[in-house]
């Protein structure tokens, strides 16, 4: 290879004398973007988009970074020290991954637009557009992250040059949501409701971020005409089954199509495996068990009867899985509950040093339960419980391949019912949106004495945002727009009863409105007879990450975010 390199510039130099050697060693300039060489056909466009949508799978250990977030919130956490306690600096690596995931999205995508536009004369003119319809909802869909976890970002539209790397200041996040609706809006009429490839944005994803953005954002009526739009023309439905949204083989199915858009892991690949359920799943089935569910979350399951545990005259806490919300035996796994994880089946037990396991033959038989001694299972690592939530996937947890999920129709219902709510618009369309979503838990339809009592609904849809969306990634989201950060988040993490003939009190929801609004559990006089954890703490400054630091250290133009 040293001599062909000699030969060349040795060739160079005599053509050089004679006519110059530019055109056989061309290159792109070095000070500037060189995306104008690329993206000449539909296979290189094909192939960018591609590229933009592998960077929008934001992983942490093959894990998707929205798994782990309700482990920062009031219901659930990490079996380490992390986000969720409010001891960490603009050092930490959370804030900084989150950054730059999403601008690596960003710069992909800026680079496929801009590139783009030198092969448009090559590509069919619907092809071309509907590429870069989805090219902009997957750049829109990153600055929604970034904009409600840091405010204020820098907005990035295009390539940047070397020299403005270091020039980059933050735009206001009132002019980052209006350029995530006009990315929207642009792209929405160009888009299908239903792709032709599986994983593909299409109209109705366009439409259910634009409608998570204006709630987010407390602008109700655009969030609710958005997910009206979804509702009336995209044909999508509820599945039958909720445990089934989460298994490989009911995903594979999407029976009334609900799953909208989610994160794909393909066997052509053999390095896209999801640690989801690895992570999560009982260490007597063979997993790590490093996230939790905290008893907060189990509370706020409604008793079988459709009214919340305090009030049930159905619910009893010796018994807390029995005549419960059946949502909550698919993301929770309560000691007692037969669990089939890892493609193993047991009795979830942490009381004892044994347990009882099926065998293939279906024969059961006891044996040692790591879940009882393991120094990082749920019992002396966590506070007794398990997600059940994507680990009950019929997969080896060590090459599992279930999607997650990144919308799901049943949130689109939920919107809906909730902005309509807020705008005190409440009709027979709100009622049956929310009716939809409790009769497939098989819980009662909405109480008559409550469907025209604004403040009775709103409970009821934030209890219905939990109950349905507990570990999907947006109860981080949820607490700091209700304005309940700081009461739900500055407590001790509490945990399930340290000896099972010891049945700890209801906890109470109403030691003030917010409480019972927000269904807030308290667990006064009882922590003594439970499993609990650490304090955890509130700022103010948490209700935003704050700018990474090292960010901050390469452009001096960046500013902090307050209390930083």
């Amino acid at each position: 290879m040293k001599k062909r390199f000699l030969y060349i510039a040795s060739l160079c130099l005599s053509m050089t004398l004679f006519s110059g050697c530019k055109e056989y060693l061309e290159q792109a300039p070095l000070d500037a973007p060189a995306t104008g060489q690329f993206f000449n056909s539909q296979t290189e466009m094909n192939a960018a988009l591609n590229a933009v949508y592998k960077s929008a799978y934001w992983n942490t250990g093959n894990t998707p970074y929205q798994s782990i977030m309700d482990g920062w919130t009031d219901i659930a956490l990490l079996r380490a020290v992390d986000l969720g306690e409010g001891n960490f600096d603009v050092y930490n690596a959370h804030p900084k991954n989150i950054w730059t995931l999403a601008y690596t999205t960003v710069q992909r995508a800026n680079t496929m637009l801009d590139g783009m536009t030198v092969g448009k004369s090559t590509v069919p003119a619907a092809t071309y557009n509907r590429l870069e319809a989805e090219a902009r909802v997957l750049r829109a869909y990153a600055y929604f992250y970034l904009t409600f976890m840091f405010g204020d970002v820098p907005l990035i539209t295009k390539p940047l040059l070397p020299a403005e790397f270091y020039s980059q200041t933050r735009a206001p996040q009132a002019d980052v949501i209006k350029f995530i609706y006009s990315e929207l809006d642009a792209a929405i009429p160009v888009l299908a409701w239903a792709p032709a490839d599986q994983g593909r944005m299409s109209k109705a994803v366009a439409l259910g971020f634009k409608a998570r953005t204006a709630l987010y954002n407390k602008e109700y009526q655009v969030a609710a005409d958005a997910a009206k739009q979804i509702i009336d023309g995209a044909g999508l439905g509820l599945n039958p089954n909720f445990g089934d949204l989460f298994t490989r083989a009911g995903q594979t199915t999407n029976a009334g199509k609900e799953i909208m858009y989610q994160i794909l892991y393909s066997d052509a690949d053999a390095s896209a495996i999801n640690y989801v359920p690895l992570g999560s799943i009982s260490r007597a089935a063979g997993g790590q068990s490093g996230r939790f569910p905290q008893q907060r979350l189990v509370d706020m399951f409604e008793a079988k009867d459709g009214k919340r545990i305090d009030e049930s005259a159905v619910y009893n806490p010796a018994t807390p899985s029995k005549n419960r919300d059946l949502r909550l035996k698919y993301t929770v796994a309560l000691p007692g509950d037969t669990i089939s994880m890892n493609l193993r089946t047991l009795v979830y037990d942490i009381y004892k040093n044994t347990t009882s396991f099926r065998n293939a033959s279906g024969v059961w038989a006891t044996s040692t339960n790591a879940d009882f001694d393991n120094a990082f299972g749920p019992a002396k690592s966590g506070v007794g419980l398990l997600h059940a939530k994507y680990t009950m996937t019929a997969e080896d947890a060590f090459t599992a391949r279930v999607g997650f999920i990144m919308m799901r129709y049943a949130e689109i219902l939920l919107m809906y019912a909730e902005a309509k709510i807020e705008l005190n618009q409440i009709d027979d369309s709100v009622i049956n949106a929310l009716n939809l979503v409790r009769r497939r838990a098989g819980q009662p339809v909405v109480e008559t004495t409550i469907q025209k009592d604004q403040n009775k609904l709103r409970q009821l849809v934030r209890r219905e945002r939990v109950a349905e969306l507990a570990m999907e990634g947006f109860r981080w989201f949820d607490i700091r727009r209700w304005g309940i950060a700081e009461v739900v988040m500055p407590q001790q993490v509490m945990g399930i009863a340290k000896d099972p003939t010891k049945v700890p009190a209801i906890p109470s929801f109403k030691t003030s409105a917010v409480h019972d609004l927000n269904n807030i559990p308290v667990y006064t006089g009882s922590e003594s007879l439970r499993l609990v954890r650490e304090n955890r703490f509130w700022y103010a400054k948490l209700t935003l990450l704050p700018v990474p630091q090292a960010e901050r250290d390469i452009n001096n133009l960046l500013t902090q975010n307050p209390g930083w």
